[in-house]
């Protein structure tokens, strides 16, 4: 049985920021609610956004900021382990320890 696999639709970082880091939740649906207006100012519509929705967003933004710099400082994410590494992956198995080069052994 072959069908064609259908294309996933592309989505933007604030839809699947939720999913990633769900305590981001209320600020993706913020940002995301700008959309149309920054298409609008994009597009070069005049009155698509104020002075005062620019102030709005630049404030919103270094607050986000903020709280993204400290999740990460706060909660550091260790690198996942590669496809194909074992559970003893360390230098030898990644190409990256001292022996001069990468090498294939066999099993």
């Amino acid at each position: 049985e072959t069908s064609p696999r259908r294309r996933a639709r592309i989505r933007s970082a604030w839809e699947v920021l939720p999913e990633i880091a769900p305590e981001l939740t209320e600020w993706s649906a913020l940002f995301a609610s700008g959309a149309r207006r920054r298409a609008l100012a994009e597009a070069g519509v005049q009155g698509a956004a104020g002075r005062r929705d620019a102030d709005d967003l630049i404030r919103d933004v270094a607050m986000f900021l903020r709280i993204v710099e400290r999740m990460l400082v706060l909660q550091p994410v260790l690198p996942q382990p590669r496809p194909g590494e074992g559970e003893g992956g360390g230098a030898e198995a990644t190409g990256t320890g001292g022996g001069g080069g990468n090498r294939v052994e066999s099993a």
